[in-house]
């Protein structure tokens, strides 16, 4: 069998985004690939009748992804497939076609004057687009000479001014609208300052999430129910109370995940609410010890997702439940069950009432379209058998430990797939980001791809992590202790399960908060030999006014900023530590990472080198915060060759 190598991550395929058609006979959804030699990925739509579980492909020029169901056979996405349906140069348009799953070609629906990112049917030809405004964007009635440079310059009003995969987004909001078809008619739903979080369609009614502000967004959010036959409008979660996820309608009323922020701070879990429309009464329906969707840490999937759905009275949601993610349901009688236990990942979902269709990764495996029949999750895609018939996988050992403190820590070791018990291996400790991610034993390509080159990678989920509840999560003003006091008692625990694991030829290797953890671990401990730090974070000082949560995230993990809390901020960065540094460690960092900026990774590097460490620095242009979840396909080939490459050189 062939080992899962680092050029192996392009023969995974992905699959996202399931939808169920209005008359429950079909399930569409998205199927995807990297292309290494054009340098991007490559997406189909797909289509499976839910009565037979067959599946075919619809679409094949490799650049669909978003839809939506128009009808029980009619799908609508947009595309660029003629050199009309591109944009000009200060134009902005989405052009939308129609596919008739039945057969036959795809057909031009209509153009929108918009950067639409979302649309549903209401029927009549009429259509909620959600799309992205520019405020700041030139009228066509000015001068051409302006609109021509508006992209040379940014004016900051806002903060945060930039975000992680969107650019600049100072008075830039997510809005709905309404579009005629027939008539080219366009109207705007929200306000013109008003951002758009999360938004579900029910019939004629419309309930959204999201703010309105000026100058700095608001932690809290307000969400509204609109009837848009009527026009009337309700607010059913106030301005300044909590802060809103999710938003389903289902058939009496609405369920909203809520968090009033107390006494967790902006990290507190949501809560299960329901409004009534009738009364106009929101109710609490259930308390949630762990978070609603998917945290779990993978680098094998790609695109979107619904976490939640209506299932009549009833919401199915997606869980982190320690290191797995599984589907739960808040009943009509307002209990929390789980529905589906899933050892693995589930990604996303939709349902219709009668039926479940979900994406997931199983332990070991790979991204593919499950059905919930009978309570049982029913495969019904296979687009990575090949590849798990042909590669060797290394196999997960759960490896738990209880620390010092009496807290059960879950963690799990991977070995090369041909491992000798008679020999003896360097090793890695993975870290993963959040901190309020997890790890489970899902298959992980990075980690695959250093037990392939003879690495025993080890991994755990310390204190800080998700899934485990509110007080195991809670880090606040506790970064750098008990969660680096987990992960060394996690690496003795595994020296002393492992044998043939050499103490001396030890790495760490983490990005985000794992970034951050490998920092503090350059300028604590000598123990390992080499590290590789990614999008990391060096000093909290400075993060909080250049990261597009520095003003947020920081003040609330940090329980301090820089005017009330300059030292506590200082004691808990990295780069305090730098002077204590001699492991050689490696940076790599997106130059368009707006969650953890360039900055925090130059400032460590620069430490390190006039400290005399031996160092690396890689900067990926064009790549965000998701380089090694999204970035371009050669650019994540790279960023994998450079960190094994550099445990080659300090490891073995």
């Amino acid at each position: 069998m062939k080992p899962i190598d680092i050029a192996s991550l392009m023969e995974i395929r992905f699959v996202s985004a399931p939808a169920i058609s209005p008359d429950g006979a079909h399930t569409a959804f998205v199927s995807s690939k990297q292309n290494r030699k054009e340098n991007r990925y490559e997406s189909w739509l797909y289509v499976m009748d839910n009565a037979t579980g067959a599946v075919r492909q619809l679409t094949y020029a490799g650049r669909e992804e978003g839809f939506a169901w128009e009808d029980g056979h009619t799908l609508l996405f947009p595309a660029e497939r003629a050199e009309a349906d591109k944009p000009g140069k200060l134009e902005e348009k989405t052009v939308f076609y129609r596919l008739d799953i039945r057969g036959g070609e795809a057909q031009r629906a209509f153009e929108l004057p918009l950067s639409a990112d979302g649309i549903r049917p209401l029927g009549g030809g009429k259509y909620l687009v959600a799309a992205t405004v520019d405020l700041n964007r030139p009228d066509k009635d000015q001068d051409e000479t302006l609109r021509e440079d508006y992209g040379d310059y940014h004016v900051l009003e806002e903060v945060p001014f930039w975000a992680n995969g969107k650019g600049f987004v100072s008075r830039v909001r997510n809005t709905l609208f309404t579009f005629e078809s027939e008539s080219g008619k366009l109207d705007r739903l929200t306000g013109e300052c008003f951002n758009v979080a999360a938004w579900d369609l029910r019939g004629h009614l419309l309930a959204y999430a999201g703010c309105a502000y000026r100058d700095v967004v608001p932690t809290c959010d307000e969400a509204r129910l609109v009837d848009l036959d009527t026009g009337a409008e309700t607010v059913m979660v106030a301005p300044g109370q909590y802060s809103v996820g999710e938003v389903v309608l289902t058939a009496r009323g609405v369920a909203l995940s809520l968090t009033d922020m107390k006494p967790w701070g902006l990290c507190q879990m949501h809560d299960w609410y329901r409004f009534d429309p009738a009364s106009g009464a929101l109710s609490l329906a259930a308390k949630m010890d762990f978070d609603i969707g998917c945290n779990g840490v993978l680098d094998t999937t790609h695109g979107g997702g619904r976490q939640a759905a209506a299932m009549g009275e009833d919401v199915c949601f997606i869980a982190q439940r320690g290191a797995n993610s599984e589907i739960l349901r808040l009943t009509a009688e307002n209990a929390v069950e789980v529905l589906l236990p899933f050892a693995g990942n589930v990604l996303c979902l939709d349902g219709d009432g009668e039926r479940l269709a979900f994406v997931a990764n199983p332990v070991n495996g790979l991204s593919e379209l499950y059905a919930l029949e009978g309570g049982e999750a029913v495969r019904r895609t296979d687009f990575n058998d090949a590849f798990l018939a042909e590669h060797a996988v290394a196999e997960p050992e759960r490896l738990a430990f209880v620390n010092r403190d009496g807290v059960r820590v879950e963690g799990w070791v991977l070995k090369p797939a041909d491992f000798d018990p008679e020999k003896r291996y360097p090793g890695v400790l993975e870290i993963h980001g959040g901190p309020r991610g997890a790890y489970g034993a899902a298959l992980h390509h990075e980690m695959q791809a250093l037990a392939a080159a003879g690495y025993v990678v080890f991994f755990c989920n310390p204190r800080g992590s998700d899934g485990y509840g509110e007080a195991f999560a809670d880090l606040r003003g506790r970064y750098g202790t008990i969660d680096y006091e987990d992960l060394m008692a996690f690496t003795d625990h595994v020296l002393a399960a492992v044998p043939q694991l050499d103490p001396a030829r030890l790495g760490a290797a983490g990005g985000s908060y794992g970034g951050f953890m490998c920092n503090w671990i350059e300028g604590h401990t000598d123990r390992f030999a080499a590290i590789a730090s990614q999008r990391s974070i060096s000093n909290w000082v400075a993060d909080f006014g250049s990261s597009e949560i520095g003003f947020t995230f920081d003040a609330n993990e940090l329980e301090g900023n820089p005017w009330n809390g300059m030292e506590k901020m200082w004691e808990a960065s990295p780069l305090k530590y730098a002077d204590r540094a001699k492991t050689p460690i490696l940076f790599i960092h997106s130059l368009c990472d707006y969650n953890c900026t360039v900055d925090q990774g130059v400032e460590m590097f620069a430490a390190m080198k006039f400290f005399g460490v031996p160092s690396r620095m890689v900067l990926f242009e064009g790549e965000n915060h998701s380089l090694s979840r999204s970035g371009k396909p050669r650019h994540r080939i790279r960023r994998l060759e450079e960190i094994v490459g550099w445990f080659d050189r300090y490891l073995k």
